[in-house]
């Protein structure tokens, strides 16, 4: 009796070892599996989920975890991919519209030395001047962006409600000086209520500078109104443009004119920093008028 009792507890034994031995393989073999493709999404040469061979529910679970976390990382690593395109093709459209006012810079300065008459140093000393101001307003622009484009991404901005009447005056009063030079007198209509937003202070003053400063590039006349629901429309005359061109004008690094002392990024920015603060941009045009529609929240 004691005899067959130990044979059953041997071969029970037996099994159960054997069945351990059996699972450790099958694990062993997925946890193979896995490593190996760990290694490839890592390094980048595959992106597809995890194929297992083995039917264990751990392993299959585990593979289950890391195909979400591996495809959140696939995802970055294509962004930033795009991410590193994109600012070498940013960097290159940057460098050419800074080296036109140098090398124009330059060669004017060759000129300079080498003339006696006075009447020509006087006109080369004002298109160096010219062409300085051009740069000035290039690399302004240009640090703008960078501002602008840490604004985008800082989740942390403050914000307070504002009133959006005072912020439309105060940015028409910094062009004050390029109005009037361009003979433009802007005409106002606002509701008789105050009307507020909540928004960051400098991400809202940088929406109206940028569309305003494009007015005073291209435009001779501006009219600004206001209503109670916080929609602002910005029109100036624009006989030259097209329906296409009117289409463009949100593209970075687009202008209308070429050769213009402008990177073409102030609209850009512009509708960049409306979306963060949940409102909406856009243009038409009717008429030879071109209108400029911001809607806040």
């Amino acid at each position: 009796m004691w005899q067959a009792i130990l044979i059953c507890i041997c071969t029970a034994l037996a099994v159960t070892v054997t069945a351990l031995v059996i699972k450790v393989l099958v694990m062993e073999r997925a946890f193979g599996e896995i490593d190996e493709q760990v290694k490839d999404h890592l390094e980048g040469t595959d992106s597809s989920a995890f194929r297992l061979t083995s039917s264990d529910k751990n392993a299959r679970k585990l593979a289950n975890d890391l195909n979400k976390e591996l495809q959140e990382l696939h995802a970055e690593r294509v962004f930033l991919k795009e991410g590193d395109s994109r600012m070498k093709a940013n960097v290159t459209a940057i460098s050419h519209d800074i080296r036109t006012p140098l090398t124009a810079i330059n060669s004017y300065v060759e000129l300079l030395e080498n003339e006696t008459d006075e009447d020509k140093r006087k006109e080369y000393l004002e298109r160096i001047k010219e062409r300085t101001s051009e740069l000035k307003e290039l690399t302004g622009e240009l640090f703008n962006y960078s501002v602008s484009s840490e604004m985008q991404y800082d989740s942390q901005l403050s914000t307070e409600e504002l009133d959006l009447q005072s912020i439309i005056e105060n940015s028409l009063i910094s062009f004050y000086k390029e109005f009037t030079s361009k003979g433009i007198d802007p005409e106002t209509d606002f509701p008789s209520e105050k009307v507020t937003v909540s928004a960051n202070r400098k991400v809202l003053m940088r929406i109206f500078d940028n569309v305003f400063s494009n007015i005073a590039k291209y435009a001779t006349s501006l009219s600004v109104k206001l209503t109670s629901d916080a929609v602002v429309t910005v029109s100036n005359d624009a006989p030259e443009l097209t329906a296409v061109q009117v289409s463009r004008l949100f593209d970075k690094y687009y202008t209308v004119v070429d050769g213009t002392n402008s990177t073409g990024l102030g609209l850009s920015i512009a509708k960049d920093l409306t979306g963060k603060i949940g409102g909406n941009i856009y243009a038409s045009l009717n008429d030879g008028i071109l209108t400029v529609t911001i809607e806040f929240k």
